[in-house]
């Protein structure tokens, strides 16, 4: 019987408001504006606001492409 236990990293299903901008490479008060205009809906009780992982895939999935500036490889 072995007494390790391995140890997997990964992404939380459900994040706070830091953690999801940080997800996004956001600022906190561009994760906000998302928030003001419906473009996300957090999730959670109470006071405690979470947000859905797949939602901010989503988000960052319809982000558009910036294309390579001189001096930028693509």
């Amino acid at each position: 019987m072995s007494l390790y236990v391995t140890r997997v990293e990964f992404a939380p299903r459900l994040m706070t408001r830091e953690q999801a901008a940080y997800y996004l490479s956001l600022s906190l008060r561009d994760l906000d504006a998302l928030r003001e205009q419906k473009d996300i809906t957090p999730k959670g009780r109470g006071r405690r606001v979470l947000y859905d992982k797949q939602d901010l895939d989503r988000i960052a999935d319809r982000m558009p492409e910036r294309p390579a500036t001189r001096g930028q490889r693509s």
